[in-house]
Parts: structure tokens; C-alpha cells; sequence
């Protein structure tokens, strides 16, 4: 029985890989600078040789900051597209929540096992609850200071970023949706809006958001078939873990995945929005330039 639990976990997963790059795919493209590829060219690299470590972190540090202002900005400018691709997803974790939450929860606890057991502690203690974020982040980008491999410090950039905008996005969720934790056994549908109660802060899954956000980030960037298969392998094992050990729901997990997924191709799809050799603002720019005494505004055109 527990295989088939894993089956329906990597098919779930699956779908909604799929059904996210699906839908990101209608999305505008996004044209990489150099600077922003992490397949750099002889431009960009030479500026790296020739800049200092601080220089080039700073010039992250503005990066995302900036990106992050157009992340929370980017609902309100969304076109009808947008807001149905949105919408099919929040209706896609409706029809879960009324129709397998329950059901698939009575399975999995009452089919458990040692393996069982290994794997969620897999997705519970490291992947989703942002240690292997925080590992690969640290990893990926001082070794890509160290060496000024742009493709390397990039990936590490994006893996921090995807993290902290889904990661905001689903702990205001979970304040505003306030939903029961299945373990108090009260049922599916009981919620408890503007809440900081953490056994009322089930939906979405923030192990999930995080695992699906590192996924998504390491495969976009990476781009090759095998980081698909294998990162979301450990996205699933993360899904499985929250449900295994009674913490969520399967259609939090689903929201969860909706929202790191979705964090992690924008981040992916960004350009540079200022120029690496000066840290100043791109030519045809507006931008909101943090500075060490506080905020600055420039119009660059």
C-alpha cells in the first residue's frame, strides 16, 4: 500500500509541474541580460575578473531587492490571462480539499512503515524545511564568488530569492486562510482567518513551498530533463513527508507547490536591472536603489 501512496505523491507532483509549466509557459518571456544568464558571456566575465567580491555582492544584494518589489507588484498588473491561470490553480486546490483530502489522509495513516518513515524525515527535516535551501544557496554562490563562475553565483542568487518571495507570499496565506492542521482531527474544513496559531496555519504547506521553490529554481536554471526528473523527485518526497506525518492536507501541499513553483520560474525568467560593471541603474529604468543610508529613487533614460 505504501508504494501506491508514493505513486499517487510522484503523480501529483508531476501533474503539477505540468500544469505550472504549462501555464508559465503562456506567460511573457523574459529576455536574459548577460549579466542575469547564467551562461555568461566574455563581456560579463571579464567584469567579474576584474571586480571585487564586495562590488558583485552588493550588486546582488540590489538585484533582489529589486525584484522582490516587482514580485509583490506583479498581481497588479496581471492581464485576464494571468488571473485565470491564477485562478485555475486556486480551483485546482478547491476540488482537492473537497474531494481526496480526507480520503487520502485516512490511507496514509493508516499504512505506515519504516520506509515511510525515512522518507518523510527526508522531506520534513531536510529538504523542505529549508536546510538543503540554505546549503545549496551558500554552496552555489561562494564558490561562485570564489571563482567568478557567473553561472554558479546566479544560481545561488536565484535558489536565496525564490526562497524569501514564496516564502513571504505563503506565511501571509497562512495568517489570512487560518485552516485546521489534520492532526487535530476536527476535519477539512475548518478555518480560523488571521490567525498565528501554527495548528491553524496549514494552508499552504510552507515545507512544500520551499521544496517546490528550490526545484523549480535548480531545474529552470539547469534546464536538462534530468534536473526535472530528479529535483522534483525530492519535491515529492517532501509532498509525502507533510502527509505522512499528519500536518497538512493534500490540497495545502497542492497550494504550496502552485506558489513555490510559480516563485521559482519568475525568478528564473528575470533580467539584471542594473549594470554590473557600475552597480548604477540600466539605461530606460525606474528604479527604487537601495543605498546604505536608506532608499533613493532614479529614472534612467
Amino acid at each position: 500500500m505504501i508504494r501506491r501512496i508514493l505513486f499517487l505523491t510522484v503523480v501529483l507532483v508531476s501533474s503539477l509541474a505540468g500544469y505550472m509549466g504549462d501555464a508559465l509557459a503562456q506567460w511573457p518571456a523574459k529576455t536574459h541580460s548577460d549579466t542575469t544568464s547564467v551562461r555568461a558571456d566574455s563581456a560579463t566575465i571579464a567584469v567579474l575578473k576584474e571586480s571585487s567580491a564586495g562590488h558583485i555582492i552588493w550588486h546582488d544584494v540590489k538585484e533582489t531587492f529589486y525584484d522582490g518589489l516587482q514580485y509583490v507588484q506583479r498581481p497588479l498588473h496581471w492581464n485576464a490571462r494571468e488571473w485565470s491561470i491564477m485562478a485555475t490553480g486556486v480551483g485546482f486546490a478547491v476540488m482537492l480539499e473537497v474531494a481526496d483530502d480526507q480520503p487520502l489522509r485516512t490511507v496514509i495513516q493508516h499504512n505506515q512503515n519504516k520506509f515511510g518513515n525515512n522518507l518523510a524525515m527526508f522531506g520534513n527535516n531536510f529538504y523542505g524545511n529549508g536546510y538543503a535551501t540554505g546549503l545549496t544557496f551558500l554552496s552555489l554562490y561562494t564558490v561562485g564568488i570564489a571563482t567568478d563562475n557567473n553561472k554558479l553565483r546566479v544560481m545561488g542568487r536565484h535558489v536565496l530569492q525564490s526562497f524569501a518571495y514564496a516564502g513571504l507570499t505563503t506565511t501571509a496565506l497562512k495568517i489570512i486562510i487560518g485552516r485546521n492542521r489534520p492532526l487535530l482531527n476536527q476535519g477539512a474544513f475548518v478555518f480560523h482567518g488571521f490567525t498565528l496559531n501554527n495548528v491553524w496555519n496549514s494552508m499552504p504547506s510552507g515545507h512544500v513551498t520551499v521544496a517546490a521553490a528550490l526545484s523549480e529554481t535548480l531545474a529552470a536554471d539547469i534546464d536538462q530533463p534530468w534536473a526535472y526528473v530528479a529535483f522534483y523527485a525530492f519535491d515529492a518526497a517532501t509532498v509525502f513527508g507533510r502527509l505522512y506525518s499528519d500536518a497538512h492536507w493534500l490540497s495545502d501541499t497542492f497550494l504550496g507547490g502552485v506558489i513555490g513553483t510559480a516563485a521559482g520560474y519568475w525568478v528564473s525568467q528575470e533580467q539584471d536591472h542594473y549594470d554590473m560593471k557600475t552597480n548604477d541603474p540600466k539605461p530606460t529604468s525606474f528604479l527604487i536603489v537601495p543605498t546604505l543610508t536608506g532608499l533613493s529613487f532614479a529614472y534612467q533614460f
